[in-house]
This record gives C-alpha cells, sequence and structure tokens, in this order.
C-alpha cells in the first residue's frame, strides 16, 4: 500500500524485496515467478533510496541468499553498515554470509553486534543460533535458542534451532521433548 500511496517511498521496497526473496528462502515461493520481482523491488529501491542502508542491503541480501555471492553480498552489507552501523538486519546477515564461508569468528562477532543493537528482536537470537551450528559451537547455538523462546515463546524458528542444537549436543531425547514429540523408546 506504502508504493501505491508513494511510489519513490525509499523504505518500502526494500522491505518488498526482502520479504519476496525470504519467501524463496523458505521455500514456499516460485524461484521463477518471484526472483525477478524482488530484483524489480531492490532496484526500485536503489532508485529511490540510493544513499538508504535498507536500499544497498536489499540488492546485497538478492546476492547472497539467491545467487549464491557471498563476496559480493558481504561487500554490500559492509557498504550497507557504513551507510548505517546501527542497521541490525544487516549485521545479522553479515554473520551469516561470513559462517557461510568459514568465517566463524567474523561471524559471531557480528551476530553479536546486531543481538547488542536489537535486544528484543527474537529474530535475531534465533538466527545467531544457526550461525553458532554452522562454526559447530552447539553450546552457544543452545543459549541463543533459548534466549530467542524466552524473547517470543511462539517463535516457531527459535524452537527448531534449539532442537538442533540439543540433537548435536547428544541430548535428542530433550530435543524430541522440545518439539512435543515423544520417541516410542520413552513413551
Amino acid at each position: 500500500r506504502a508504493t501505491e500511496v508513494d511510489p519513490n517511498y525509499a523504505l518500502a521496497w526494500p522491505a518488498i524485496a526482502r520479504v519476496l526473496a525470504s519467501g524463496l528462502i523458505n521455500g514456499d515461493a516460485s524461484p521463477v515467478e518471484v526472483l525477478p520481482r524482488a530484483r524489480e523491488a531492490a532496484a526500485r529501491a536503489v532508485r529511490a533510496g540510493p544513499e538508504t542502508a535498507e536500499a544497498q542491503f536489499a540488492l546485497d541480501y538478492l546476492k547472497w541468499c539467491c545467487e549464491w555471492d557471498g563476496p559480493g553480498a558481504e561487500a554490500g552489507f559492509r557498504q550497507a553498515l557504513t551507510l548505517d552501523p546501527r542497521f541490525a538486519q544487516a549485521h545479522l546477515t553479515l554473520g551469516h554470509a561470513l559462517s557461510q564461508m568459514g568465517r566463524h569468528q567474523e561471524a559471531a562477532e557480528s551476530t553479536r553486534r546486531a543481538r547488542e543493537l536489537d535486544p528484543l528482536s527474537a529474530i535475531l537470537p534465533a538466527l545467531s543460533s544457526q550461525v553458532a551450528l554452522q562454526a559447530r559451537d552447539y553450546r552457544a547455538a543452545l543459549a541463543h535458542a533459548t534466549q530467542a523462546i524466552v524473547l517470543d515463546p511462539e517463535f516457531w524458528i527459535g524452537h527448531m534451532a534449539r532442537g538442533q542444537a540439543l540433537d548435536q549436543l547428544g541430548e535428542l531425547e530433550s530435543a524430541l521433548a522440545a518439539s512435543g514429540i515423544v520417541p516410542a523408546s520413552i513413551a
């Protein structure tokens, strides 16, 4: 609706691009249909607000999650953070990109900064848990996932991340119980 009222509203277009790209990540959208729309929204974001961190981030979010261009996305995320050092989502996603490139210490620092900037967001510790899992730091993954659940007990990603961490720690029964599944061996 915001883009209908103001087609040049610089903050609406990056949000549209991210939502569309997230549908691709979650697997509930057709890349053939959605990716061109996400690219167009990102391009419109840059045209509407070339100096906004959100516009820069939208372009590079697509590089990261849809084009698998980690180094290109990293450069763009860092540019977005130059424009707005307090942009928590950019810190978090930079952490994911760094983790996927095997740079786990830098990734942990970036996700820590995101959580500091927005301490009440459940998504930040939930996705920080994923970064810790990739680094095989299962205790940190469990701590982040637990924090996400404390912030929002209904947030499914926090519960999923907690179950993954418990499983990696060899606590399969706890992981299953956390998901509400009771194994036949203990029923």
